[in-house]
C-alpha cells in the first residue's frame, strides 16, 4: 500500500521550527490532501525529507529516473515544485493560490508517470 504524500509531509511540517516554512508547507499540504485523487504516481517511490532550516525544506519522492520535489524557501516567492525524468522537466512556482499551484503540480506528476 502506498502512503499518501500529504500524510507523509504532515509529521515533518509539525516539527518545523520556522513558522514561515511550516505555514507554506502546511497550506500546500492541505491543497494536496484535497486535490490528490490517485496515489499511484507515488507508489514505489523513496521519500526523502531534506530540511535546511530556517531557510529551506525539501520534500522529495524518487522512483527510477523520476524525481518529484516540493521546495519551500524562507522567501515564499522562491518556493517551487519540480517534476523531472530523464528527458523532461516541469517546474512551477508555489504561489499564493495554493490550490492552483497544487493542481498544476499534480498535472505534471501525472504527465511524467
Amino acid at each position: 500500500m502506498v502512503a499518501n504524500p500529504a500524510e507523509v509531509m504532515r509529521s515533518y511540517i509539525i516539527d518545523m521550527d520556522t513558522l514561515n516554512l511550516a505555514e507554506q508547507a502546511g497550506m500546500f499540504c492541505e491543497a494536496l490532501k484535497e486535490n490528490l485523487r490517485d496515489l499511484s504516481p507515488f507508489e514505489g517511490t523513496r521519500f526523502i525529507y531534506s530540511p535546511d532550516e530556517p531557510y529551506e525544506a525539501h520534500f522529495i519522492w524518487d522512483k527510477g529516473d523520476i524525481r518529484i520535489q516540493l521546495s519551500f524557501m524562507g522567501d515564499p516567492d522562491d518556493s517551487v515544485w519540480t517534476v523531472i525524468n530523464g528527458k523532461r522537466r516541469f517546474r512551477g512556482r508555489i504561489g499564493n493560490d495554493r490550490e492552483a499551484s497544487c493542481r498544476e503540480f499534480l498535472r505534471a506528476v501525472d504527465e511524467l508517470r
